[in-house]
C-alpha cells in the first residue's frame, strides 16, 4: 500500500494540470485614458544586476497597458530606458513570435525629456530569432526606447519552417545508441494588435565595472 499511495498522488496532481492555449491574435484596438506623453516614470530598465553579454528583457502589450494619444492613432505601448553606459551595447526591439501571433510593433527612441529621437523604416524590421524588430545602436541623446503597435501590419500573417534534430535514443543489450532525424515543422503567425514587447540587448564588453 505504502508503495501505490505517491503514485496515484502524482497521477492525481498530473490529472488537475491545465494547459493554457496560445494566445490569440488581437485584430482590433480601442483605448481609451490615453496621454499626449509617454510615463516617463514607467520605463522599464534595460540594465541588468550584473554585466552579461545577452540581457533579455520584456513586457506585454494590449488592453490593460498605457496609452498614447497621437495625432493619427491611439495606441498602447511600453517604455524602457537604454543602459547609461550605452556605447558598447547593441540593442534588438520588437515583438516576441509566439505560437500564433506576434506583436506588430512601431519602435521608436526618445530623449530625456521624451520627446522622439529616431524612429525606423519598415524596411528595418526583420525577424531575428525570436524577435520581429529591429536592431539599432543607441545614440548619446536617446535615452528611452519606446514600443507601441502598428496597425498597418495587423492581420497579416507570416509563414515559416523551423528546421532541427529530432533524437530517438533506442535501448540495446549493448547499451544505448541515437538515432537522428531531420525535423521540419510549419508556423504560421498573425500580426497582432496585442503581444509581447521584447528587448535583447548584447554587451561587445562584460568586463567594465558599472
Amino acid at each position: 500500500m505504502r508503495a501505490i499511495l505517491p503514485i496515484s498522488a502524482t497521477l492525481f496532481l498530473a490529472a488537475c494540470v491545465t494547459v493554457e492555449p496560445p494566445a490569440m491574435p488581437v485584430l482590433e484596438f480601442s483605448a481609451v485614458d490615453c496621454t499626449d506623453a509617454p510615463d516617463l516614470t514607467q520605463a522599464i530598465s534595460l540594465t541588468p544586476k550584473k554585466e552579461a553579454a545577452v540581457h533579455v528583457v520584456a513586457a506585454p502589450i494590449g488592453s490593460a497597458s498605457a496609452c498614447l494619444a497621437r495625432p493619427d492613432l491611439r495606441t498602447a505601448y511600453v517604455l524602457f530606458e537604454i543602459p547609461s553606459d550605452h556605447a558598447d551595447k547593441t540593442l534588438t526591439v520588437g515583438g516576441q513570435l509566439e505560437a500564433l501571433r506576434v506583436l506588430s510593433p512601431h519602435v521608436e527612441t526618445l530623449d530625456a525629456q521624451g520627446q522622439t529621437v529616431r524612429r525606423f523604416a519598415d524596411d528595418e524590421y526583420m525577424y531575428r530569432g525570436p524577435n520581429f524588430s529591429v536592431l539599432f545602436r543607441p545614440r548619446e541623446t536617446e535615452q528611452y526606447v519606446l514600443v507601441s503597435q502598428n496597425p498597418a501590419r495587423v492581420g497579416q500573417t507570416y509563414d515559416s519552417i523551423a528546421i532541427g534534430v529530432s533524437t530517438t535514443t533506442y535501448y540495446t543489450g549493448y547499451g544505448a545508441a541515437n538515432w537522428n532525424t531531420g525535423v521540419d515543422m510549419a508556423h504560421s503567425r498573425t500580426f497582432s494588435y496585442e503581444g509581447i514587447a521584447m528587448v535583447t540587448v548584447n554587451d561587445s564588453d562584460t568586463d567594465e565595472e558599472q
